[in-house]
């Protein structure tokens, strides 16, 4: 969203919080975030599967806390490409043209597309957790 302006709050600490606890938050408010996207495309009428499984392409990753908690709240596997997608993608695109073939032809000739899964953890609660940011989110754009 365009907030400019915005700040964090951290709510509900109690001694017994740890630092680890604190990052997997952090980390969970982002996913959530994405899903909530997600799911506005979704409503947009552009037709999102990820019950067959989340690409992750980006910065994130390359985290494994971020694949986990994603796979975790999205209760569904997410797959994390082998090396540079981007510029690997660059690179077919080019091999494409150069060779005037399709781009899919290259990327099944290079057997590009593979990855390895993240699997999501059944012991993690996802609907709280989505509740509880749904809750959080809404209060906000309720107040401001």
């Amino acid at each position: 969203p365009n907030l400019p302006h915005a700040t964090g709050t951290i709510r509900g600490l109690r001694t017994d919080v740890t630092p680890e606890q604190v990052a997997r938050a952090a980390v969970e408010g982002v996913v959530c975030g994405l899903l909530d996207a997600l799911e506005a495309l979704r409503v947009g009428g552009v037709p999102v599967r990820p019950a067959d499984g989340i690409v992750l392409l980006g910065g994130g990753a390359r985290l494994h806390a971020f694949q986990s908690v994603l796979a975790d709240l999205a209760r569904c596997p997410v797959i994390v490409p082998r090396g540079e997608p981007v510029a690997t993608g660059a690179c077919a695109q080019a091999a494409a043209v150069l060779h005037q073939a399709a781009p899919d032809e290259v990327a099944r000739a290079w057997d590009l597309g593979k990855g390895y899964p993240v699997e999501p953890n059944d012991d993690v609660d996802s609907r709280a957790v989505r509740s509880a940011y749904a809750e959080l989110r809404d209060r906000y754009y309720a107040t401001s």
